[in-house]
Protein backbone atom coordinates (compact mmCIF):
# COMPACT_ATOMS: atom_id res chain seq x y z
CA UNK A 1 0.00 0.00 0.00
CA UNK A 2 3.04 2.10 0.34
CA UNK A 3 2.99 2.83 -3.34
CA UNK A 4 -0.09 3.73 -4.16
CA UNK A 5 0.37 7.20 -2.90
CA UNK A 6 3.14 7.91 -5.19
CA UNK A 7 1.38 6.44 -7.92
CA UNK A 8 -1.79 8.81 -6.96
CA UNK A 9 0.62 11.64 -6.36
CA UNK A 10 1.99 10.98 -10.18
CA UNK A 11 -1.03 10.54 -11.78
CA UNK A 12 -1.94 13.99 -10.32
CA UNK A 13 1.48 16.24 -11.96
CA UNK A 14 0.28 14.47 -14.97
CA UNK A 15 -3.11 15.56 -15.07
CA UNK A 16 -1.58 19.02 -13.93
CA UNK A 17 0.59 18.69 -16.89
CA UNK A 18 -1.25 17.59 -19.84
CA UNK A 19 -3.99 20.30 -18.94
CA UNK A 20 -1.09 23.11 -18.46
CA UNK A 21 0.09 22.27 -21.94
CA UNK A 22 -3.27 22.11 -23.70
CA UNK A 23 -3.92 25.42 -21.84
CA UNK A 24 -0.67 26.94 -23.67
CA UNK A 25 -1.41 25.24 -27.15
CA UNK A 26 -4.60 26.48 -27.13
CA UNK A 27 -3.55 30.16 -26.63
CA UNK A 28 -0.93 29.59 -29.12
CA UNK A 29 -3.83 28.49 -31.64
CA UNK A 30 -5.97 31.10 -31.29
CA UNK A 31 -3.13 34.02 -31.33
CA UNK A 32 -1.73 32.12 -34.52
CA UNK A 33 -5.57 32.34 -35.81
CA UNK A 34 -5.70 35.90 -35.14
CA UNK A 35 -2.81 36.55 -37.06
CA UNK A 36 -3.34 34.54 -39.71
CA UNK A 37 -7.01 36.18 -39.93
CA UNK A 38 -5.76 39.54 -40.13
CA UNK A 39 -2.57 39.35 -42.51
CA UNK A 40 -3.93 37.77 -45.89
CA UNK A 41 -5.77 40.81 -46.08
CA UNK A 42 -3.00 43.40 -46.12
CA UNK A 43 -0.70 40.79 -48.80
CA UNK A 44 -3.78 40.29 -50.91
CA UNK A 45 -3.85 43.77 -51.68
CA UNK A 46 0.16 43.91 -52.01
CA UNK A 47 -0.32 41.04 -54.65
CA UNK A 48 -3.02 41.79 -56.90
CA UNK A 49 -0.93 44.58 -58.80
CA UNK A 50 2.05 42.51 -59.32
CA UNK A 51 1.24 39.86 -61.57
CA UNK A 52 3.87 38.44 -64.12
CA UNK A 53 4.37 35.52 -65.69
CA UNK A 54 7.19 33.02 -64.56
CA UNK A 55 8.98 31.51 -66.75
CA UNK A 56 8.48 27.51 -66.50
CA UNK A 57 10.87 25.76 -64.51
CA UNK A 58 11.68 21.67 -65.71
CA UNK A 59 9.06 20.55 -62.39
CA UNK A 60 5.73 22.94 -63.62
CA UNK A 61 6.73 22.71 -67.77
CA UNK A 62 2.93 21.09 -68.33
CA UNK A 63 1.29 23.73 -66.43
CA UNK A 64 2.76 26.41 -68.31
CA UNK A 65 1.75 24.48 -71.23
CA UNK A 66 -1.99 24.30 -70.37
CA UNK A 67 -1.53 28.01 -68.77
CA UNK A 68 -0.50 29.31 -72.30
CA UNK A 69 -3.09 27.16 -74.45
CA UNK A 70 -5.39 28.82 -72.30
CA UNK A 71 -4.04 31.94 -73.27
CA UNK A 72 -4.13 31.28 -77.24
CA UNK A 73 -7.82 30.24 -76.66
CA UNK A 74 -8.60 33.67 -74.71
CA UNK A 75 -7.19 35.47 -77.51
CA UNK A 76 -8.58 33.41 -80.46
CA UNK A 77 -12.09 33.46 -78.79
CA UNK A 78 -11.68 37.69 -78.38
CA UNK A 79 -10.61 37.98 -81.83
CA UNK A 80 -13.28 35.84 -83.29
CA UNK A 81 -15.45 38.25 -81.27
CA UNK A 82 -14.26 41.14 -82.50
CA UNK A 83 -14.11 39.93 -86.35
CA UNK A 84 -17.97 39.51 -86.12
CA UNK A 85 -19.09 42.51 -84.98
CA UNK A 86 -19.40 44.86 -88.22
Amino acid sequence: MVGAGSYRADKRRMRYFVVMVLIVLGVIFLRQKKVENSAPQKTAEAAQPVLTPRPASEHDWAKAAIDRTNEVKQKVKRERASNEVP
